[in-house]
């Protein structure tokens, strides 16, 4: 029996993917399958039912008034994820910079620019 992580068992797509990776992304290419990128949802579902389960199985010493319904905690933080989640795109659009912000030719007094262009000076190596 092959191991999934042994070279022969790898596609040729796969192992290129491999070569081209940072060494320490090697461990982490299954996140990048298209069967986990769309089943990841159930990863904070079933995290939010086991943290439900848990608060019913260990109830709080001193409940808050919203304890009383079963799971609180877990559907509030589940609904503060998903608020964060969703204020990126509007928070990008308030606050990203077109790509032309810093502008394009770097330094264009020639006392202080590096660039032969500007200077007139060639580079000699």
């Amino acid at each position: 029996m092959t191991d999934i992580n042994e070279p022969e068992a790898l596609s040729r797509k796969e192992l290129e993917e491999r070569q081209n990776a940072h060494p320490f992304a090697v461990p982490f290419l299954w996140l990048g399958n298209q069967k986990v990128i769309d089943n990841f949802i159930w990863l904070p579902v079933l995290g939010m039912i086991a943290m439900i389960a848990l608060g019913i199985v260990f109830p709080q010493a001193k409940p808050a008034p919203w304890d009383a319904i079963p799971g609180s905690w877990a559907l509030i933080g589940f609904v503060a994820y998903s608020f964060i989640v969703l204020c990126a795109k509007p928070l990008t659009a308030l606050l990203a910079r077109d790509e032309s912000y810093y502008g394009e030719g770097g330094l264009a007094d020639p006392e202080y620019s590096t660039d032969p262009d500007i200077t007139g000076e060639a580079h000699h190596d």
